[in-house]
């Protein structure tokens, strides 16, 4: 039996197959570009840029993907030992340095690995060249490369850098094979993410750092606020500011493996309310006004490590900051800020990539209880408001009916239905010009011939109009199409609106909120039906039992739109 004399060494890792295992890392390709700006910006960048380049084999196809992208800083550079050491996992300069906004070592080429298969670096320093190093996944994969190549002379080949003179840094991520997104969507939400991400070291407000500009595909990156606070360099520095609430300060106990010298440290909670001209009304949180301003994706909390954000949305098991869908959406427009230093790193589980930090149990609870009292307040703030404006508009929409002899019994539904009329007059096919001036002497019988023309063109500003008349006989309603305009009237003669009056005067009593939204139902559902006599065509020939079920597949498609519009 043959005896070993020598032990065998072996290193920390495989390091072809951990490398490929560190893919599944727990980044998203925001975050990953995050780690690259965040290095840029502690080599005292004032001038970053990212390029993101279509794959040249893919441009001809109806899905575009990245090739290549490119970050490049104006930042003191790396000397030839720094680069060389620059793409190792867990070196850093400033390995558990918590004065900054790194700390672990591990980010950049984490997030880098996460997105693509080939890194390169090209630095520079004062008085220095241009030097070179790369990493290839594949390579390592196939053993040609094991070690990390020592750099070589080598000047980068790329117009992102020309503005660099003295100093600076690229970096190119190819081989580029973790897209999950539109190539679109991706650069969209990545100038939303950094302008949110680094909007403190974008207004120059960071500590220690110099104001920097980011650049996306040469665009300069706008600052987003999710306090809506700050309006410098947003884009919006016209509009007003939100209102701000008294600053909220709790002192927590520094752990010791912080091993600072301070023992309790301070965070710093800021609430906001967004400007009433943002507040306008409910379900309005989404519009194309609210996306311009990223008012739709402003449904969460803030937090922020040393001025860097490093969690941004819901907080979890915190129902008492109102988690219900319809919380949620006046919740857009109350901003929260928390802000630590990198002391408390532990208790908000702050990870090696800078994504996903949150307090630990005791610090949640401890926050939830000062602000949730807040939050509770600003959402029966904005909700009061909302019903305020409801009523002015509501009764706006019965004055201008009024003025053509339509009641203001149903004037919730008709300022409803005037707001959503090109959407619910976009597949009318039962225009009749010829009925608009009966229609009018229906509304007005008194009126003279200017004032039938007066009379139909304010229908056709509603679009949709009900009321309701006296008539002879029981039938229920009557419906008539016109020229871009609609009439219901409820005969209120008839058998069915007597028993449904005495519901309504039933609910009144009890509860008049309530009552309104069941008249409301009520005239939605006739509405349904009426689009659903518009979605047939006139001209066209079919048997009754062909006609019925038309009738019955549109009013029912009509229905579900019509509510779910409502509902939002």
């Amino acid at each position: 039996m043959k005896v070993k004399t020598e032990i065998e060494t072996h290193g920390f890792v495989e390091q072809d197959t951990a490398l490929e295992s560190m893919r599944a890392s727990d980044f998203d390709c925001y975050s990953a570009y995050g780690e690259v700006i965040d290095n840029s910006i502690q080599a005292n960048a004032t001038d970053i840029r990212l390029q993101f380049e279509e794959r040249k084999d893919r441009q001809n196809t109806s899905t575009k993907k990245i090739g290549r992208v490119l970050f490049a800083d104006n930042g003191h550079g790396m000397d030839f030992d720094l680069l060389h050491k620059c793409l190792k996992l867990g070196h850093s300069s400033r390995y558990n340095d918590r004065s900054g906004i790194g700390r672990f070592g591990v980010g950049m080429t984490l997030g880098a690995i996460h997105e693509c298969r080939r890194i390169e670096v090209y630095s520079k320093i004062a008085s220095g060249n241009w030097n070179y190093t790369y990493l290839d996944l594949d390579e390592i994969k196939e053993g040609k490369l094991k070690f990390l190549p020592s750099p070589i002379p080598k000047k980068p080949n790329e117009e992102i850098v020309d503005y660099i003179n003295e100093t600076g840094t690229l970096v190119i991520w190819s081989k580029y094979d973790k897209q999950f997104e539109k190539f679109e969507n991706i650069i969209k939400q990545s100038e939303f993410w950094i302008g949110r991400t680094f909007r403190k070291f974008i207004w120059g407000e960071a500590k220690g750092y110099k104001p920097i500009k980011i650049r996306v595909n040469n665009k300069i990156v706008p600052a987003f606020d999710p306090l809506f606070l700050t309006k410098k360099l947003t884009g919006f520095e016209d509009e007003p500011a939100a209102d701000l609430l008294p600053n909220q300060i709790i002192s927590w106990n520094v752990p010791l493996e912080a091993n600072s010298k301070k023992q309790k440290s301070d965070i710093e909670i800021r609430i906001s309310l967004l400007p009433d001209e943002y507040r306008r009304a409910a379900g309005q949180g989404g519009d194309k006004f609210a996306q311009e301003r990223f008012i739709d994706e402003n449904e969460g909390i803030s937090i922020l490590r040393n001025d860097r954000e490093v969690f941004y949305g819901h907080i979890p098991y915190t129902a008492k900051l109102g988690n219900s869908e319809a919380d949620q959406m006046v919740n857009r427009f109350i901003g929260c800020e928390i802000a630590f230093g990198a002391e408390l790193d532990l208790e908000f589980e702050v990870k090696n990539i800078k994504r996903g930090a949150k307090p630990v149990r005791e610090l949640k609870e401890k926050i939830v209880e000062q602000i949730a009292p807040t939050f509770r307040s600003l959402r029966e703030q904005i909700r009061n408001r909302w019903n305020e404006r409801k009523r002015e508009e509501e009764a706006n929409v019965s004055t201008e009916n009024a003025e053509i002899g339509v009641s203001g019994t149903h004037s919730s539904t008709n300022k409803f239905l005037k707001e959503s009329k090109e959407a619910l007059l976009k597949n009318n096919k039962a225009n009749k010009a010829e009925n608009d001036e009966k229609i009018a002497k229906k509304v007005n019988p008194e009126a003279d011939i200017e004032q039938i023309q007066q009379v139909i063109e304010a229908l056709k500003e509603n679009g949709i109009t009900i009321d309701e008349r006296e008539f002879i006989g029981d039938a229920f309603i009557d419906i008539e199409h016109g020229n871009q305009l609609k009439t219901i009237f409820y005969n209120t003669n008839s058998t069915f609106f007597k028993a449904y009056s005495v519901i309504l005067d039933e609910l009144k009593g009890e509860n008049a909120e309530l009552a309104n939204k069941y008249r409301v139902l009520m005239d939605l559902i006739f509405v349904g039906y009426m689009l659903a006599e518009s979605n047939i065509d006139p001209n066209e020939k079919m048997d009754g039992a062909s006609f019925t079920d038309e009738i019955k597949q549109y009013w029912s498609i009509n229905l579900s739109k019509i509510l779910k519009k409502w509902n939002s």
